[in-house]
């Protein structure tokens, strides 16, 4: 399944759930790392481009480290998709 497809299958299943998904909304995506620098420029980097981020460390022994950023958006497949894809 690819990443357009996984996406627009999530989205069909909030709308028959009766999720409106017409307005924009804060949308968020999450990414890991393996180590703090690397979170946190990232982080930095996603702040320039106008998201919100966030940087935590998580319990795991693998990419130990995650950036939650999000951004006002209409969710849509293709503003999803391509926003992960950048």
């Amino acid at each position: 399944m690819s990443l357009f497809e996984e996406n627009a299958a999530i989205l069909r299943n909030m709308a028959v759930a009766g999720d409106e998904l017409g307005p924009p909304r804060s949308v968020d995506f999450s990414h890991v790392f393996s180590d703090q620098a690397s979170a946190e420029a990232f982080a930095r980097d996603a702040e320039r481009e106008g998201f919100a981020a966030t940087v935590e460390q998580v319990g795991r022994d693998a990419d130990p480290w995650e950036v939650k950023v999000s951004k006002d958006m209409v969710p849509t497949c293709r503003n999803i998709t391509g926003t992960e894809r950048r």
